[in-house]
């Protein structure tokens, strides 16, 4: 509820310095909201995603962390990606969620690898 309360004061804040400083605004507004973003990761994201995976740790480990860490991932590309369409760079922000995709499934490789070598095992030639 505190956090709600937060993002409720920093909304006020950039509406007070839109009409304060309208020519500081956009890099005002930049610098807030990866502020405020850094700080509901740690405080909100971080500790759902311990707790969800205390909550599912009864299924294999690697693949329940490797699915709470992947959304978690696509969320805040998301966030800034849109952050960054928002601002006029709509080609940046398709950019980064590209990049970010690649990074997820990099992430997976390991368990694909294991995945189609158990399956071609099982195959036989």
């Amino acid at each position: 509820m505190a956090v709600i309360f937060q993002l409720f004061i920093v909304y006020l804040l950039l509406l007070l310095l839109s009409f304060a400083a309208p020519a500081l605004h956009p890099i005002l507004y930049t610098t807030l909201f990866l502020m405020v973003a850094v700080y509901v990761l740690f405080t909100v994201l971080v500790p759902f995603a311990k707790s969800l995976l205390l909550l599912v740790e009864k299924l294999p480990a690697p693949y329940t962390t490797l699915l709470v860490v992947s959304a978690g991932l696509y969320y805040m590309a998301e966030i800034l990606a849109l952050q960054m369409k928002d601002e006029g760079y709509g080609a940046l922000s398709q950019l980064f969620q590209t990049v970010m995709k690649i990074v997820i499934i990099t992430l997976w490789f390991p368990s694909i690898k294991q995945l189609i070598e158990t399956i071609h095992s099982l195959i036989p030639w």
